[in-house]
């Protein structure tokens, strides 16, 4: 690659030059943590009843109303556990909407899907919502998830919520459990008429466990296969704390927004997390607190907090990743840096790139 590659992202995607500073892109509300699965990889260590400190229907009212003042007004995801096991799911969702704020839903696939949940869904304004897939069929999906008949019960809901005219993502948390599978799960959600798949790459946090991430050159083969796949998928495709695949689409090419999606969010860089019990966090990936919204401001604290400024100054960055050329537009994950290092301005670990290497390799090249 070029020296000036750097200028050369910011000029091809100018977007990645943004630091979010004033508003996330995306905040996403853990409403509860209660759910009926036992998923080996589980973020939120789920468990089966709601937390008695949960924030209240009216905490939520308030907060969606602090949401509802950032400029540019961020997009709500509702996630959990499930949230379908809080009865105000879709009073909650309906003001948000109400609000301005384009809301989605992330439930489990649990008895609680049904069409007349999705109808409330949609009668409160709701129009994506995403069910997660870990396998391509019943034995590896149902192991991953801990739960006899959850794949079955995946394709219904995907079909169920598609019929009473949801948008529909599917996740799919990509680890060694899976990785010999991708090409069949990739089938899987061509069948099931998704729009856009959404691959999730593991961090270890929560239940999920270092044995289970990809390696730096696992990541890269999947990148490089990723790529490949979006351009003649059926469906838009996407990843989460994958951030280096924009490096990959870009060296290779890619020019769309779907190559680089979002292109420059991180943890707490246009990203910013909400638990059940109302802590703040840059992510739901990366467990640093920063406050609370029964007794801090969201706004304030995204915006003036020192781990969430810091998360978005790519000149902290440390390593090969502060030396990047691809830092603003990729950053490497902040919540697998600190989950494998205990330092979120560390290098990303999971990433072959070094363009250190590189230049060391092309003086050689070039000498010889």
């Amino acid at each position: 690659m070029k020296a000036d590659e750097a200028e050369f992202v910011a000029r091809r995607h100018p977007e990645a030059a943004s630091d979010y500073g004033q508003a996330p892109v995306v905040v996403f509300w853990e409403i509860t943590k209660a759910c009926a699965l036992a998923c080996r990889h589980c973020r939120a260590q789920a468990q089966p009843q709601r937390h008695p400190q949960e924030l209240t229907t009216e905490e939520g009212r308030h907060l969606v109303d602090e949401l509802a003042q950032f400029n540019p007004k961020p997009i709500l995801v509702i996630s959990g556990g499930d949230p379908l096991m809080r009865r105000d799911l879709f009073e909650i969702a309906g003001y948000a909407i109400s609000q301005g704020l384009r809301t989605s839903l992330s439930p489990s696939v649990t008895a609680l899907v049904t069409p007349a949940n999705l109808s409330s869904a949609c009668l409160a304004g709701v129009r994506h919502i995403s069910f997660s897939l870990d396998g391509a069929t019943a034995k590896s999906h149902d192991g991953f998830r801990g739960v006899q008949g959850s794949f079955e019960r995946t394709l219904q809901s995907v079909a169920m919520a598609s019929e009473v005219g949801l948008s529909v993502q599917v996740n799919t948390t990509v680890s060694h459990w899976n990785l010999e599978e991708l090409d069949s799960i990739a089938a899987v959600v061509a069948g099931s008429g998704a729009m856009l798949w959404d691959l999730f790459f593991l961090v270890p946090t929560g239940r999920a466990k270092a044995a289970e991430m990809l390696s730096a050159e696992e990541h890269e083969v999947v990148f490089n296969w990723l790529y490949e796949l979006s351009a003649k998928a059926s469906f838009r495709t996407k990843t989460t704390l994958g951030q280096h695949y924009r490096r990959v689409a870009l060296q290779r090419g890619g020019t769309s927004a779907a190559a680089v999606h979002t292109a420059s969010t991180n943890d707490g860089k246009g990203i910013c997390f909400i638990s059940h019990t109302g802590q703040i966090f840059p992510s739901g990936f990366l467990p640093i607190d920063c406050g609370s919204v029964r007794t801090s401001s969201v706004r304030q604290v995204y915006s003036s907090h020192p781990v969430f400024k810091q998360l978005r100054d790519p000149s902290r960055l440390k390593g090969k990743c502060g030396v990047c050329p691809f830092n603003q537009i990729c950053g490497g994950c902040r919540a697998r840096a600190y989950a494998c290092t205990g330092d979120y301005l560390e290098a990303e670990p999971a990433c072959k790139y070094d363009a250190r290497a590189e230049a060391l390799s092309a003086g050689i090249a070039q000498s010889s």
